[in-house]
């Protein structure tokens, strides 16, 4: 029976990501299962409760409560979800990094970490800054200009995109970000017109302003699906890496040492140097009946 080899750093196993799915089939599967279902259902939504005389601006704005007990509720479900989704690729890569400290074992390292901790890092500070609205009230609040704030946002967002771009396109992974990324310029642009028709063309620029809305909404959903992915990378092939282990260690003691023997490894807290192999007696079954 061969000894199984490490997964070496970078690759990609069996299993997270099937070699034939190409950058644009990754770009495809989350627009159709992902942002398609979910513009549907929030269409749907908006247009039940607008077909009942509501105004769409109510759930669509941020949270004003003094407005309705509606207000800004779309801003929060999908801000929640958004830092929801942050942090399961968080835990995925405290798994990861955990079992590759605790077993010295660079079998679980891939691009999906780096890129994971990035787009996670990114997804929590829209997610916070849009509910808590921090740039469009906290920051003036405190006597910081608005577009000095965006300045700075702008600047942030550009370190965090290019942090997460290589190795998302290691992982097939760049245009799918790109897809994301481009909703949320979208929304950008969007913003932009609703101020500039807002004067001018005031039923143009209500339309605008809650097109805006849907499709930054969108592109929240479009990093969800790209967070939940990695977790799913960096949990399987941390997965992958422990049962390659424990493969070689059968194979280890099946070769070296008798089957009624099962070590168990004892670290000591004094020192890593400490860290050894300690075989325990187990009862064979086939004692038993002598």
């Amino acid at each position: 029976m061969p000894d199984p080899s490490p997964t070496p750093r970078g690759a990609h196993p069996a299993g997270p990501v099937p070699a034939e799915r190409s950058d644009l089939a990754e770009a495809g599967r989350m627009l159709v299962r992902s942002v398609l279902p979910a513009a549907v259902l929030l269409c749907l939504a908006l247009a039940v409760y607008g077909g009942t005389g509501h105004d769409l601006t109510i759930v669509l704005q941020d949270r004003f409560p003094e407005d309705s007990e509606y207000s800004g509720l779309f801003t929060i479900m999908f801000s929640s979800a958004l830092m929801v989704c942050a942090g399961i690729a968080i835990g995925s890569l405290v798994v990861s990094r955990a079992w590759s400290r605790f077993t010295a074992d660079e079998g679980a390292t891939s691009p999906a970490q780096t890129a994971g901790l990035a787009v996670a890092i990114l997804c929590v500070w829209l997610g916070f800054d849009d509910m808590m609205m921090v740039h469009d009230a906290v920051l003036p609040g405190m006597g910081i200009p608005e577009t000095a704030g965006l300045a700075v946002y702008a600047v942030i967002g550009i370190a965090l995109v290019a942090w997460a771009f290589r190795p998302l396109r290691r992982e097939r992974l760049g245009l799918t970000f790109l897809t994301g990324l481009a909703l949320l310029g979208g929304s950008l642009v969007g913003d932009e017109a609703e101020d500039f028709f807002e004067d001018r063309i005031p039923p143009l620029a209500t339309f605008l302003g809650h097109a805006e809305d849907v499709v930054k909404f969108l592109a929240y959903v479009a990093l969800c699906h790209l967070c939940v992915l990695l977790a799913r990378r960096v949990m399987a092939r941390t997965l992958q890496a422990a049962t390659e282990r424990a493969a070689r260690e059968a194979v280890e003691r099946s070769n070296g040492r008798s089957p009624s023997r099962v070590p168990v490894r004892v670290t000591s807290a004094a020192s890593p140097a400490d860290d050894r192999t300690t075989p325990i007696q187990v009862p064979s079954p086939y004692a038993r009946g002598r």
